[in-house]
């Protein structure tokens, strides 16, 4: 009886243990976090016509915040503008501005940045690259140059407004500046149809983690948002050309609104979050391949994890599994 005792206590005993430090950990987070406060501050968002940018620009407006959108269709863009204005909570002090700039253009970036800090009359304190880009398919089915543009929008795009924003920071003594980058839940894994976006994502995930590290020099934030299916026009055009095998592999996967995605993005903000993950599948991925990557919740993610190492395994299993049989099959109408 003495030695079951002992045992239960034991048990409690562990169980309070890791509760408290779930506890600790969670207030050193909070007292910790970079807070975020866009209010009055210049908020630039690429990819800001549509989809997740512009529900990030329309948050951003309800905070308060003067905003400036990019992409390449300015009747897009003036379009996203007036709904952007609508929402504002003080429309006649905030300043809503677009830019027309294709991001993989260094120079057309460079001269969007400017323009659009002369025109708000304002540094860039909060950065937020949305603007993104899949074209599934099979990797020896599709073009080099189809994957580098995949590359260019997603990578090269990202890395030239992160660059100038940055340098501008620095230059500025812009101290408290927060870089918010979009990868991907594919950018913890790949998966078949998806090579020339998956490694779009990992690189953008890369730069992420470095910077993270290296602008704590100049007091610059940096945080990574992963994001899973979305409901955008973006998701729409991707299907026309996905494989049958990748949507059986992805079966009933159930995405989020942009409008959720951006509600989500702004909670992991405000708690300080670098690795942002806003639905359950990302989230799993995001423990279960954290490396080095700050933990949001020490006790939280390490459980997860140990999730994610034992359920991770069957589903890579079956994913081999049908990727050789959908070979088989296509063997033998050949």
């Amino acid at each position: 009886m003495d030695d079951w005792r002992m045992a239960l206590a034991t048990v409690f005993g562990v169980l309070g243990a890791i509760a408290l430090a779930g506890i600790a950990n969670e207030v050193y987070l909070r007292l910790t976090a970079a807070k975020i406060n866009v209010r009055g501050k210049h908020c630039y968002v690429t990819g800001g016509s549509q989809g997740l940018g512009k529900c990030v620009a329309q948050d951003l407006a309800r905070r308060g915040a003067h905003v400036t959108i990019v992409a390449r269709r300015e009747s897009v863009l003036k379009e996203a503008i007036e709904e952007i204005k609508a929402v504002a909570v003080d429309p006649k002090e905030q300043k809503i501005e677009y830019v027309v700039a294709d991001v993989t253009n260094r120079e057309e970036t460079m001269r969007a940045i400017g323009e659009a800090v002369e025109r708000q009359g304002k540094a860039i304190e909060y950065l937020f690259c949305v603007a993104g880009l899949s074209i599934p398919g099979m990797f020896v089915e599709q073009s080099p140059s189809t994957i580098a543009r995949v590359m260019d929008i997603n990578y090269v795009g990202t890395l030239n407004t992160v660059h100038e924003v940055t340098k501008r920071m620095v230059e500025g003594k812009v101290r408290g500046g927060h870089l918010v980058l979009v990868s991907s839940t594919l950018g913890f894994f790949g998966l078949i149809g998806y090579s020339g976006y998956c490694a779009s994502k990992f690189a953008i995930r890369g730069l992420a983690e470095a910077l993270r590290v290296e602008l704590q020099m100049y007091g610059i934030h940096v945080h990574c948002y992963f994001p899973g299916t979305i409901y955008t026009p973006g998701y729409e055009a991707e299907n026309l050309t996905k494989p049958q095998i990748t949507l059986e592999i992805e079966g009933a996967d159930e995405g989020m609104t942009p409008e959720k995605c951006s509600a989500g993005l702004f909670k992991g903000l405000a708690r300080g979050e670098f690795a942002i993950a806003t639905d359950p599948i990302s989230m799993l991925f995001r423990c279960s391949t954290r490396g080095v990557m700050p933990n949001n919740n020490f006790v939280l993610d390490t459980f997860i994890a140990g999730i994610g190492w034992i359920a991770l395994m069957p589903w890579r299993m079956f994913v081999d599994y049908t990727v050789k049989a959908h070979s088989k099959r296509k063997a033998k109408t050949e």
